[in-house]
């Protein structure tokens, strides 16, 4: 049985790794794009979207996601179209230089997280991604 101490140093190992993976994505992206702006990129790669949706998935102010639009407009990676349907919806779609650089960047990420992982066994990693699977499904039955 975990006692209090243990749960607090394993919080303070969470946040620990969190940042320093935070850190470490930041310093690999940051010649192309901002945190911010990779995420926005990636769920741009899956379907085009409102900044509305943005803002709800990524559970930040709507005046946050037109900040990191308007760069991502100016460095050309995703453009503002009127939807065909309702002339006052506005789609953020993906152009071509945006596709390619989130492709190059996805990889760049993936490949980060597996260079980290290594230090598991398959055994151990796959144990791991078990075990967070289940910790994210209990914190998701809590609301």
């Amino acid at each position: 049985m975990l006692e209090t101490k243990d749960t607090v140093d394993l919080e303070f190992i969470f946040r620990r790794i969190y940042r320093k993976i935070k850190e470490e994505l930041h310093s690999l992206l940051k010649e192309h794009v901002t945190l911010n702006e990779f995420m926005v990129l990636k769920l741009l790669s899956e379907s085009s979207m409102r900044s509305s949706d943005l803002s709800k998935i990524l559970q930040v102010s709507a005046s946050h996601i037109t900040s990191v639009t308007d760069s991502l407009v100016e460095k050309g990676l995703i453009e503002r179209k009127r939807s065909n349907k309702d002339r006052r919806v506005v789609d953020l779609i993906l152009t071509e230089k945006g596709k390619s650089l989130i492709s190059q960047l996805k990889e760049t990420k993936s490949q980060f997280l597996k260079d980290q992982l290594n230090v598991f066994t398959e055994e151990e990693r796959e144990t791991l991604y078990r075990l967070f699977r289940k910790f994210e499904d209990r914190l998701n039955q809590m609301h």
